[in-house]
C-alpha cells in the first residue's frame, strides 16, 4: 500500500506530459496482457 501512495505522490507531482506517457505506457502494457489481438484495431 506504501508503494502505491508514493506512486500516487510522484504521480500528483508529475508535470502533464509525464502523466500522459505514463498512461500511455501502462495501457499498453495492459493491452499486451489481456487482449493481444485486439490492440490492432483497438485504436
Amino acid at each position: 500500500m506504501n508503494e502505491f501512495k508514493r506512486c500516487m505522490r510522484v504521480f500528483s507531482h508529475s508535470p502533464f506530459k509525464v502523466r500522459l506517457l505514463l498512461l500511455s505506457m501502462l495501457c499498453e502494457l495492459f493491452h499486451d496482457k489481456t487482449d493481444a489481438d485486439k490492440t490492432a484495431s483497438g485504436r
